[in-house]
């Protein structure tokens, strides 16, 4: 299984002259020499990322993330699912040393994580005027996660409702504003285990403020990002982490699988069986 899709068709790496002019200056070195080792620092991360970011291969290792997420309470959740935006100011010719910088877009990070906030899987790279379902239902990514034997079918990952239910895929109950108690109930305690994404996400961007002020071309920027989701997951295993407590529950909960509302309703209620 890849961890990682980049797309950089668009062209190959090119200077970002600004952020390589701050090196030379920073570290009196000739622009050519800061280009030269941004390039090649970003190259040997991107190196370890086969090693770094990588999606389980054992039921074993399966059960131990779902374990770990259930102190959320939702059961036998391996990964949450979710993208995020990240703006790129793109220049319109790079014929010289000052970039005119044309336009504004965003490069979809789309991850998956488990209950550490550890990237298991990313896609970078497709524009985020596409809807993130979309974007996750194109890429190697959400193909292999939305293949049958994918994840063993007692598993699951959680994600937010545009994504679609699906075996693999548990998602909330639709809410009109009339949800029975134990549908809202439900939602919640999904919410709560999905979340772990976002603060993944928030994580990323305050360590690396790069993120946050990238004016380069859209190919750079992609393994600029993939670089930095590197990075994020050395951190963690590192234990440069931010812990955040959680009250654990009692033992996880195997369920039996059928289709993917069936296997929701299971959850359902195992869930109202907790609360009682």
């Amino acid at each position: 299984m890849t961890a990682i899709t980049v797309n950089s068709s668009t062209l190959v790496i090119k200077r970002d002259l600004l952020f390589c002019r701050t090196v030379s200056q920073q570290f009196g070195i000739a622009m050519s020499t800061a280009h030269d080792t941004v390039e090649m620092v970003v190259d040997n991360i991107l190196q370890l990322l086969p090693q770094v970011i990588k999606m389980p291969r054992q039921e074993s290792e399966f059960r131990k993330l779902a374990d770990e997420f259930y102190k959320y309470g939702y059961p036998n959740v391996v990964g949450a699912l979710d993208g995020t935006g990240i703006k790129v100011t793109v220049p319109a010719s790079d014929k010289n040393d000052y970039f005119t910088y044309k336009y504004s877009t965003n490069i979809n990070l789309t991850a998956l994580c488990d209950a550490k906030k550890r990237l298991l899987n990313i896609h970078v790279g497709q524009s985020e005027r596409n809807h993130d379902s979309h974007i996750f239902r194109c890429s190697p990514l959400g193909k292999m996660i939305l293949a049958d034997n994918a994840i063993p079918p007692q598993f699951h990952i959680v994600a937010d409702a545009a994504y679609g239910l699906h075996t693999n895929v548990m998602i909330p109950y639709p809410n009109k504003g009339h949800l029975p108690d134990e549908l809202d109930r439900y939602n919640n305690i999904h919410s709560s285990t999905r979340m772990v994404i976002e603060r993944t996400f928030g994580d990323i961007k305050n360590r690396w403020l790069r993120l946050q002020t990238m004016r380069c071309e859209l190919s750079f920027a992609t393994k600029i990002i993939a670089a930095c989701c590197v990075l994020h997951n050395i951190c963690i295993d590192s234990g440069d982490i931010t812990p955040t407590h959680i009250p654990p529950m009692s033992g996880c909960h195997v369920l039996s699988v059928r289709s993917a509302t069936t296997k929701r309703q299971d959850i359902l209620r195992h869930l109202s069986q907790t609360n009682e």
